[in-house]
């Protein structure tokens, strides 16, 4: 038996991380004692909670469904864990949170760890620490189970307050459908108010409000005075019914109705104090003054119509369910007094006071007790058998009725009756409230009357008249019939190259007409407007591009940091790249070698659905194709004849490779033997004619990124051939500032493979003076890139500034573990530079980042070059001050 299960450790994501959907935790879970008998131990747990959720209507989980249903996967790694990790998703739907499945990632001997969706960070502890405690508790042979030790009792009360702070059932159900769609769901916290979807496909509900419900229309419903008159004018069949101020009032308008009147507040649902059957003036008064205190714009005294009660609902102009309404009450077994028939229906795990509930308990309050006495009974008398004790005079569900459903009985003139008060009223999901003899025969024939015509309404009448029926779902249907709730999407990782192939693919699709939203460690934009200049690259940028009403497609830098931190921005990409694995940030956050740092890096390929891109002259990018969840692999090489791209072209694969066509370099699209040559890349500005080889290869990779979107070549081609490095497309990668009598270069250069790249390009730029660098940014992440660069620079440049970023040297232990962590890593790099044999004149320490950049730039002389390795958030807006004074 298992003695003890504990939580050993707890990490929170807030976004996608290891095989989930959404906002993830990583669970390690300690235990100790062995499960005797595994088969039955899932015998006893599978019946005790079938039995507990028995209480909650709204998961509608079959009985096998159970564990399954709660989990990503099928897994057989550990019984115990599986059930922990079912019991804890479903306690937290059950505390209305709609939250994914769970998955158990290991198991051993002692511990288990678990992925586990969460919405609300307490709410997940306390359902997690739940499900351990009743899986213990059930564990147990019956014979040994106390009472005192079944967490039940505190588990409900638990329930009781952290569903306040939950989803209502309606909108907990539209994100369920919504999920069981592969549509992405966020909830607006702490409102009511889901977005289903992404971007510019995606659409918001608040309960059964949605994005095409107009204010307007919903005014109206509200108030019903306006809808009877509308629908009176337009010849639809309504109560008269006219607003009054006072009991006088009401009185007199009751003498000219002629009783029976009905009395409802003016603008309330949901049965809220309304009184049918009225007969009598002191009945009248009395419900008139509870009415006026829940509305005090007047109370509405309404002609009685006698008939069934129906709801129709109608969304998208047709009737999409009818359910007959039946007045709360209970039916006489000539044994038991009302009292006794109430308890025992109030019995029903369906029925509890909480107005949230499916079905809301009897109460013999002093409605009910009125409605006894007009039938001559009392909650001590006994009816007879068979007969319907009335406890309401509204068949409202939410005032404790219940319903039946008539959808397939509705005749179609009631049914064209129902859509067209709908249209009126101009909402485009209504509730119509009918009262009519029978719901099989035309109105015209016996009568009828629409008597409301209900904005947002619930669909409990529905779920308890067709339990088995996904009406939300279906309306979710209704909604996206016509669009997908998804845009495209990219994602790109690597070592280097992410931030210039991500804005190079942001600029395709910008000259594709799309309104394309990118986020880089530069900044975020949408279309052309940077709306954050903040490194906000993966989840962060990501959740704004996808929450933006105008994006329409959207490219996510994935960085490392970002991976490990945050975790994904979305369940999955239609596309992702892997660039290359390079020795950056090793050793940092765990990633002990380069292997780690690609399998890292992997995680975009495995969210892919549609296609990956991989270098294939990288052998680390090569291995984490087996990780790929995409049917098609595209490999990109800057040399034709590398082996593995020629063995996938071989067997049919695509590629994506520069290739000499005379005399050029050219782009080249290729599926197997037949090759598409897409532009020369000398027409590419950003590759300044072959001197850049990094953004060659950038170009390769977003060119097979937009080839895997369906973008047309035309337009791949359009674009790369207007994409430059300025400040605008792509800041701090090469961008040449004009305006000064000397050169001057921003790159972020900041590794051994950007160092290398970026002193080939400035010993080959034509210089009459001296070249000159600026340095705040090798060496700060990592020591020994300064030891491996160092040759690389002093070679190429005869004047150096040494400065920092602090946001980076300062999270380094190499350099805070010595006291002033700048100061060490300047005299560091200043050492290097010596060893090299640079002289001790030309270099100049200035630890301040804007003093550092006025310094290097008084320094230099016409005819020279200036190369700053700086963020182009920090540089740029110097420069700009430089220039214009």
């Amino acid at each position: 038996m298992l003695s003890m299960i504990k939580i050993d450790g707890l990490k929170f994501y807030p976004g996608a991380h290891a095989g989930l959907s959404g906002k993830t935790a990583l669970v390690t879970l300690q235990y100790t004692g062995e499960i005797d008998d595994p088969a039955s131990l899932e015998g006893r747990v599978f019946d005790q909670a079938v039995q507990l959720l028995e209480n909650e209507p709204f998961l509608r989980i079959g009985e096998q469904e159970w564990p399954g249903f709660f989990l990503v996967e099928p897994c057989s790694l550990s019984p115990a864990g599986r059930w922990v990790a079912a019991l804890s998703v479903a306690f937290q739907r059950w505390a209305r949170d709609p939250v994914g499945e769970g998955r158990v990632i290991s198991s051993s001997d002692r511990s288990m760890v678990l992925a586990m969706p969460w919405e609300r960070e307490a709410v997940f502890k306390s359902a997690l620490q739940f499900a351990i405690r009743f899986l213990h508790f059930w564990q147990q042979p019956r014979q040994e189970q106390h009472p005192k030790g079944n967490p039940e009792h505190e588990f409900s009360e638990w329930l009781q307050r952290v569903q306040v702070g939950g989803l209502s059932p309606n909108t907990l159900r539209f994100a369920m459908s919504a999920r069981q769609r592969l549509i992405p769901v966020a909830v607006s916290a702490p409102t009511d108010t889901l977005r289903l979807g992404w971007g510019s496909s995606a659409l918001r509900m608040d309960g059964s409000f949605t994005e095409g419900t107009g204010v307007l229309a919903s005014r109206i419903a509200r108030n019903k005075i306006q809808t009877g008159n509308l629908l009176r004018l337009a010849a639809v069949p309504v109560p008269p019914s006219i607003l009054v101020h006072s009991v006088e009032q009401a009185l007199t308008v009751a003498m000219r109705l002629g009783w029976p009147v009905v009395v409802k507040p003016s603008d309330l649902d949901y049965g809220q104090g309304v009184v049918p059957g009225i007969g009598d003036k002191t009945t009248l008064q009395r419900a008139f003054e509870s009415a006026l205190k829940l509305s005090r714009r007047g109370v509405i005294v309404e002609k009685h119509v006698a008939g069934q009660d129906y709801r129709l609902l109608i969304v998208g102009g047709k009737l999409l369910a009818a359910a007959g309404r039946i007045p709360a009450g209970v039916t006489g077994d000539g044994r038991n007094t009302v009292a006794r028939l109430v308890e025992k229906a109030n019995a029903d795990p369906r029925r509890s006071k909480g107005k949230r509930s499916l079905l809301i308990a009897f109460s013999l309050d002093e409605e009910a007790l009125h409605s006894l006495r007009d039938q001559d009974l009392a909650p001590e008398s006994v009816p007879e058998a068979g007969r319907f004790v009335f406890l309401r005079r509204t068949a409202n569900v939410s005032t404790g009725g219940s319903a039946v459903d008539v959808t397939d009985r509705v005749h179609s003139d009631n049914r064209k009756l129902a859509e067209r008060a709908a249209r009126l009223v101009g909402l485009d999901v209504a509730g119509v409230d009918f009262l009519c003899p029978d719901i099989s025969r035309s109105w015209r024939q016996v009568g009828g009357n629409i008597i409301e015509v209900n904005a947002q309404p619930g669909f409990r009448p529905h779920w308890i008249g067709d339990p088995d029926r996904d009406i939300n779902g279906e309306i979710i249907d209704w909604m996206f019939r016509s669009r997908s709730a998804r845009i495209p999407t990219a994602a790109i990782s690597g070592t280097n190259g992410k931030s210039t192939t991500a804005r190079m693919l942001h600029h395709i699709w910008s000259t594709s007409g799309k309104v394309a939203g990118v986020c880089t460690t530069n900044g975020v934009w949408v279309g052309f407007d940077m709306v954050s200049e903040r490194n906000l690259s993966g989840y962060p940028g990501g959740r704004i591009l996808l929450e933006d009403p105008a994006v329409e497609t959207a490219v996510f830098e994935m960085p490392r940091k970002g991976l490990i931190l945050f975790g994904h921005p979305c369940d999955r990409y239609d596309v992702a790249a892997l660039l290359n694995v390079q020795n950056d940030h090793i050793g940092v956050d765990g990633i002990d070698s380069l292997e780690a740092m690609a399998r890292l890096k992997a995680e975009v390929l495995e969210r892919a659905v549609h296609a990956v891109v991989v270098n294939a002259e990288d052998p680390l990018c090569l291995a984490m194709l087996e990780s790929a969840g995409a049917p098609r692999h595209i490999l990109v090489s800057g040399d034709f004849s590398a082996p593995e791209l020629q063995r996938h072209l071989a067997a049919g694969g695509s590629g994506v490779f520069r290739r000499m066509i005379e005399g050029t370099f050219w782009i080249v699209l290729a599926e197997g033997s037949r090759h598409s040559p897409l532009m020369p890349l000398g027409e590419i500005p950003a590759t300044m004619n072959g001197l850049l080889q990094f953004n060659e290869i950038n170009a390769l990779f977003a060119a097979a990124l937009a080839w895997a979107q369906g973008i047309p070549a035309g337009i791949i081609r359009k674009s790369l051939a207007t994409f430059a490095n300025t400040p605008e497309q792509n800041p701090g990668r090469f961008n040449f500032i004009g305006g000064f009598p000397f050169q001057v270069l921003l790159d972020y250069a900041h590794n051994p493979d950007g160092i290398r790249e970026l002193c080939g390009v400035a010993g080959k730029l034509d210089v009459t003076g001296k070249r000159r660098l600026l340095n705040q940014k090798l060496g700060c992440r990592h020591r020994s890139h300064l030891d491996e660069s160092a040759a690389d620079l002093a070679r190429t440049f005869d004047d150096f500034v040494l400065g920092t970023s602090p946001l980076y040297v300062g999270k380094n232990p190499e350099w805070t573990a010595g006291g002033d962590a700048q100061e060490i890593m300047i005299a560091c790099s200043r050492q290097c530079l010596l060893e090299e044999g640079v002289a001790p004149e030309a270099i100049i320490a200035e630890r301040d980042q804007a003093e550092s950049i006025r310094t290097m730039m008084k320094r230099a002389e016409p005819g020279d070059l200036v190369v700053l390795l700086a963020e182009p958030w920090v540089a740029l807006p110097v420069l700009e001050e430089l220039r214009d004074g």
